[in-house]
């Protein structure tokens, strides 16, 4: 009986053995790792810059450098909100505008550099948030 158990076990053994050579489980490992790496490295590729802005609001260009599409959610501070979430396609840009709800209070932290407002973005299917110090 002992001997058909250490047979069966060195035979499921085997099976594994065989299934993680035939799969290349190592490469599928280190390709899943790099590509994270790589998404972390090209979020610097992302651009938004200011295009125009007014007392009561500032719109934004979000340059999209990735083959998926990028959105724009919702952007919060204390003195601000996004007007309306956009849809920028790959490889190109889109703009968005950040409302002003008090606009001397706004300015008075901008100057101070204490005006954070919070980015809720998505690449694809991965959705992230960044604060940006105004």
């Amino acid at each position: 009986m002992d001997a058909v158990k250490l047979s069966a076990t060195l035979i499921a053994i085997a099976f594994l053995i065989a299934f993680v050579v035939l799969l290349n489980v190592k490469a599928m490992v280190i390709s899943s790792v790099n590509q994270v790496f790589q998404l972390k490295d090209s979020l610097n590729q992302v651009k938004i810059r200011s295009i125009s802005s007014t007392e009561h609001n500032i719109t934004l260009s979000l340059s999209n450098p990735f083959n998926v599409s990028m959105y724009v959610y919702n952007a919060t501070g204390q003195y601000v909100y996004l007007k309306s979430p956009i849809h920028v396609p790959p490889m190109s840009q889109g703009n968005f505008t950040l409302v002003i709800t008090n606009p001397k209070m706004f300015y008075e932290l901008a100057q101070a550099r204490q005006e954070n407002i919070t980015l809720y973005l998505g690449i694809g299917t991965f959705n992230f948030t960044q604060e940006v110090n105004v």
